[in-house]
């Protein structure tokens, strides 16, 4: 697979003409702090408080080295990038700020915003995932265009946004770093909110590492599955054993609130074989 670059080329590589701020067409001006608000992409949702004492500290003494880049908006500017040192200069008790305006879209808005964090290492999984979702349901785009543009994996893409269906007690304990987002990831094994929700309480309690997590699902997982086949039904045990007699291989029969599914297991591509063999000689019968 060929290695994207995307990420290291930084982000005046990749939006030149947004953010190229040795530009001779677009030298910076100074504005108002007030005239400034968040970028509305803007996926990251909290900042660290004492990152941006620090930055507020440096800023008191150097000013800002760097300016933020904004787009016009209906009143004032949209921080297109730049955001942290915006918040660092309001602590720092600044009155004025300079600015670079360029033009951009929401697309690029919210691309900006996105790679700015990744490149920094600065957004939880979360809200990460978050991001993703954002791209795909406001701009459509599919994971494999999110990939190319932000230089990952399409697998990492979609691995991120599987996290979005944890319940909110799961997302709130990686947003708090509680647990990681590999600890998120395991607990995707299990599909019950229920279970869920006590793992995260043992991996918190306990401080178990995602292996133990993972072999503590495993175990829950196959307890879960014993005691679901002690109360299935009498008759639908009977008729999984006359099956598994039948095609010689394990068959388990699940139902839901509305229909079900048939389950045959095999062991190896010589027995799917005989297997597909048996059911297509049984329907041709």
């Amino acid at each position: 697979m060929v290695k994207r670059n995307a990420l290291g080329k930084g982000l005046g590589a990749i939006f030149t003409d947004l953010v190229d701020t040795a530009s001779p067409k677009s030298p910076f001006i100074i504005c108002g702090i007030e005239e400034l608000r968040p970028n509305k992409f803007q996926p990251r949702r909290s900042f660290e408080e004492g990152g941006i004492k620090n930055l507020a500290s440096s800023i008191k003494e150097n000013g800002i080295i760097q300016p933020i880049i904004v787009r016009r908006a209906k009143e004032g500017y949209e921080i297109i990038a730049g955001e942290r040192r915006w918040r660092a200069a309001q602590e720092a008790g600044l009155q004025e700020i300079p600015i670079i305006i360029r033009e951009a879209a929401d697309i690029h808005l919210a691309e900006i915003s996105l790679i700015e964090n990744i490149q920094r290492e600065e957004l939880n999984a979360i809200e990460e995932s978050e991001a993703y979702h954002t791209l795909v349901k406001e701009f459509h785009l599919s994971h494999e265009e999110i990939s190319h543009r932000v230089g990952k994996d399409r697998s990492t893409i979609a691995n991120s946004l599987r996290l979005l269906k944890l319940p909110q007690k799961v997302k709130d304990a990686v947003i708090k770093k509680e647990i990681s987002s590999g600890h998120a990831r395991a607990l995707l094994s299990l599909d019950s909110v229920s279970l869920q929700t006590q793992l995260l309480n043992d991996i918190i309690q306990k401080k178990l590492s995602v292996r133990e997590a993972e072999r503590a699902i495993k175990k829950m997982m196959s307890s879960h599955k014993e005691a679901g086949y002690r109360n299935k039904d009498e008759n639908i045990k009977n008729l999984e054993n006359v099956l598994s007699k039948k095609m010689m291989a394990r068959v388990t029969i699940r139902e839901k609130k509305r229909g079900g599914a048939i389950e045959i297991k095999f062991l190896s591509r010589n027995e799917l074989d005989r297997i597909v063999h048996s059911l297509l000689s049984t329907l041709n019968e």
